[in-house]
């Protein structure tokens, strides 16, 4: 019978992982290829939403995984990554 609690715990620890929300970004929100406010790290990038949590944090940027629009998502000269200052989030939009 001691078999039962730990099957229990193993197939909790199955379940779905964590999950990824979509926020909209701040109006004038600036996006980096690194954690880093300079001209030369700045991307050029259309409208995009970002996954929620941040995959990475450094020094008050975060780096996000970008949502482009329909239109965009076919251009591979857009990166699927990009750095903000981590309160660039504004609304929620799903999960």
């Amino acid at each position: 019978m001691r078999w039962i609690p730990t099957a229990l715990f193993i197939f909790s620890t199955l379940g779905p992982g964590a999950s990824a929300a979509i926020f909209t970004v701040k109006a004038g929100t600036i996006f980096y290829s690194q954690p880093k406010q300079s001209e030369k790290f700045r991307l050029d990038l259309p409208e995009v939403r970002v996954h929620v949590p941040p995959l990475r944090d450094s020094l008050g940027f975060c780096q996000f995984k970008l949502i482009y629009k329909r239109a965009d998502r076919g251009n591979p000269q857009l990166p699927s990554h990009g750095w903000a200052r981590c309160v660039a989030t504004d609304q929620f939009i799903s999960q």
